[in-house]
């Protein structure tokens, strides 16, 4: 069995997507909840694959996100891991949130106030990286002391071990270690972007979600 691909061995699952359709799969895949103007689309023309959460031109606190289904459990005896290539074009004035979370409804924004998550968050009016576990709404936060900067994509990356050590990780290189707020109830793999201002239109762009 340990020798099988992960895709074939039932001892593993996975949501891996890197975004090479032609539109973002509703009906399978992921489930949109964003804003009436927001847009979530794959980006035409890219190596690789790509998506893109855009906010409304000039609409503050406007915004889109996806998340799949409650799939994984930190549990004793078992790992987890979540990775992305992330960019954003105004990240001062951006909310952005990526990581696991239990599911949320009616406003993107609803990820940063999930109860149970395992999340890196930026917030409006600040670039630091936050690296957040959170269980039943008591939060562990560490700032990772990067700060996102507009435009050059950073890989974000979340290592849950055995259900009481989480490890984050920017760029390939651990920046916080948790041991405490680590969730006990199943949860999805989901990705946030909210605009922080109306100057502009906001766009966070991904390159693979797993």
């Amino acid at each position: 069995m340990a020798e099988m691909p992960i895709a074939i061995n039932p001892a593993y699952f996975s949501i891996v997507d890197d975004f090479v359709g032609v539109a973002i799969d509703t009906t399978n895949s992921w489930t949109v909840v964003k804003d009436s103007s927001a847009t979530v689309a794959i980006v035409s023309d890219t190596v690789g694959g790509e998506v893109a959460l855009t906010s409304a031109a000039t609409t503050d606190n406007d915004g889109a996100s996806i998340q799949g289904n409650e799939i994984f459990l930190p549990a004793s005896g078992k790992n987890m891991y979540f990775s992305t290539r992330v960019k954003n074009t105004k990240v001062a004035q951006s909310d952005l949130c990526f990581g696991f979370t239990v599911n949320f409804a009616t406003n993107p924004e609803n990820m940063l106030t999930a109860a149970d998550r395992i999340v890196f968050q930026v917030d409006d009016g600040d670039a630091s990286i936050l690296c957040k576990t959170e269980s039943g709404g008591t939060e562990t936060s560490t700032d990772s002391g990067v700060d996102m900067v507009n435009d050059p994509y950073i890989v974000l990356s979340i290592a849950v071990e055995n259900a009481n050590t989480v490890r984050f990780f920017i760029n390939g290189a651990v920046v916080a270690t948790h041991t405490t707020n680590i969730p006990t109830t199943e949860m999805t793999v989901a990705a946030m972007s909210l605009s922080g201002d109306n100057l502009g239109t906001r766009a966070t762009t991904l390159d693979d979600l797993s």
